[in-house]
């Protein structure tokens, strides 16, 4: 062989070893910082498997079909409902119970109807149904825990009727309350709180999302009950109790542990094949190609090999950077979180990565072929502002039992929160929007002012006003203001004003 030939023949041999050799090293190395951050993460006290993480499953809970099946037989929720704790202007709220009609238009054009009547009918249809519900909660040995081994994992139907039952339940606290049947309301609110507690021993996203929507309902209704008073200290203990041992912001950590875990092994599903990929990642699966092929055979065979050759680059090298990023944010964001329960302020944190999000869903990329890499950090984020708001809600509810546990001792309310201490409650409770104290202030006339400072993370004094564009709603507030029940002067403005508006129309 010549010296010319010699000399290619090493350079078609070099080339072939690159080729080679630099994917190799190239999965090599991804491999190796994937493996090194799990470890560091392992190191300091993370959980990554699945028998640190996945929640337990009682072998008491004989219960669980029977009561499924019992939810999911209750009537349709009636359409006209009163709303509980509905704002008539910023800061009060009608007491809907206390109402002697509840006016409302029963279709477009139509004169305005007392709703009572059907709104009692409604009731009393549900009634045995719940009651029997009711009476399994009471019994225990339910609970609903997913196996988040399954394909169907977060695909439960039950959260939907277990949001209806808590509706249910609150429209039945409502017309006992309105009926003086004391007694009834607070066992129907009491089952509301052990509907919560059956969601709280799910960690799944969408369950505890579920329970975020659960306590904002739970929250108006046990609003109104406050409002009728006549309660003892022990019944006003007890519902303390069931909203102080939430521990949302708790929870959502948890959920976060069990949602990192569940991406960790979407990767390795998605390398072992293609048929696990995301609907986002634009690689299209077998079925498709092959199905479309007999339509167009060019343009079949196109995606062949734009699909193959990019789905086994990803598999080989991009996707364990890809896991190794997805397991970044993860951390951060659950760091985050802890921090929360340690009071400090991570909303402007949060809104950092949500714009960050936002930013990088309009940047196309080969390899985020799990579909969610893009939208991680704003998902997430949205969750924990969620449980932020949400133990906020329920620190708002624990503060105002206990206001009224102090009033009930001391006939008379405090001039400050710490007054509570230890008395009614353990520490004064926390507004998670920013990690300080809930907002209190003693008003001249012996009522008081509650309030946490919204979503906006802003202390506006107080001010129960919406937001620019925003309904008049208590949580759409630019603080939010544990409202006033409105008086009976107030109730007679408002429906003249509806009265007209609807003449209007």
């Amino acid at each position: 062989m010549s010296r010319r030939g010699k000399i290619r023949a090493a350079v078609v041999s070099l080339a072939l070893a690159l080729v080679v050799l630099i994917p190799l090293c190239l999965r090599w190395q991804a491999q190796w910082n994937l493996s090194t951050y799990r470890k560091k993460l392992i190191a300091s006290g993370e959980k990554l498997s699945l028998s640190e993480i996945a929640p337990k499953k009682s072998l008491q809970a004989t219960n669980t079909a029977l009561f499924l099946k019992l939810i999911s037989a209750l009537p349709e929720r009636w359409v006209y409902a009163p709303a509980a704790m509905w704002s008539i202007k910023p800061g009060v709220a009608r007491v809907v119970w206390r109402q002697p009609r509840i006016m409302e238009r029963m279709g477009h054009n139509k004169a305005a109807i007392d709703v009572w009547p059907i709104f009692t009918d409604a009731v009393r249809t549900n009634e045995p149904a719940l009651g029997q519900a009711q009476a399994l909660l009471d019994a225990g040995g339910i609970e609903f825990v997913q196996d988040i081994t399954q394909p169907d994992f977060g695909e439960q139907s039950f959260l939907t009727k277990m949001m209806d039952m808590v509706s249910d339940s609150g429209g039945s606290v409502i017309l006992a309350l309105h009926e003086g049947r004391m007694q009834e309301a607070y066992h129907d609110l009491k089952s509301s709180g052990a509907v919560l507690e059956l969601a709280a021993k799910d960690t799944t996203m969408d369950e505890q999302l579920a329970r975020y929507a659960i306590m904002t309902t739970e929250f108006a209704y046990f609003w109104e009950a406050l409002q009728a008073g006549g309660w003892t200290d022990e019944q006003l203990a007890q519902w303390q109790h069931q909203w102080e041992q939430t521990e949302i912001l708790a929870g959502a950590e948890a959920t976060l542990d069990l949602e990192r875990l569940r991406g960790m092994m979407l990767f390795v599903a998605a390398r072992s094949s293609r048929q696990e990929l995301g609907r986002d990642s634009g690689v299209r699966n077998n079925d498709e190609i092959w199905n479309d092929f007999l339509l167009n055979a060019r343009t079949s065979v196109n995606d062949l090999l734009d699909s193959y050759p990019r789905y086994w680059r990803w598999r080989w090298i991009w996707s364990y950077r890809e896991e190794k990023r997805y397991l970044e944010i993860m951390q951060t964001l659950i760091v985050a979180t802890r921090d929360a329960q340690k009071r400090r302020s991570i909303l402007s944190f949060l809104e950092e990565r949500k714009a960050s999000g936002t930013k990088s869903a309009s940047v196309s990329t080969d390899f985020d072929v799990l579909g969610s890499m893009i939208f991680l950090n704003t998902k997430v984020a949205d969750f924990i502002i969620g449980a932020l708001c949400t133990q906020t809600e329920a620190n708002m509810v624990t503060a105002a039992i206990a206001l009224e546990r102090f009033r009930l001792a001391h006939h008379a309310y405090p001039d400050a929160l710490a007054k509570l201490v230890p008395e009614f409650v353990q520490a004064v409770p926390i507004d998670c929007m920013d990690g300080h104290d809930l907002r209190y202030h003693l008003n001249a006339d012996g009522s008081y002012l509650l309030y946490s400072i919204g979503e906006d993370g802003v202390d506006n004094g107080g001010a129960p006003t919406p937001k620019e564009g925003k309904m008049l709603y208590l949580f759409y507030g630019r603080d939010w203001v544990w409202p006033r029940p409105a008086t009976a002067e107030e109730m007679q403005a408002y429906e003249a004003e509806q009265s007209k508006r609807a003449t209007r129309k």
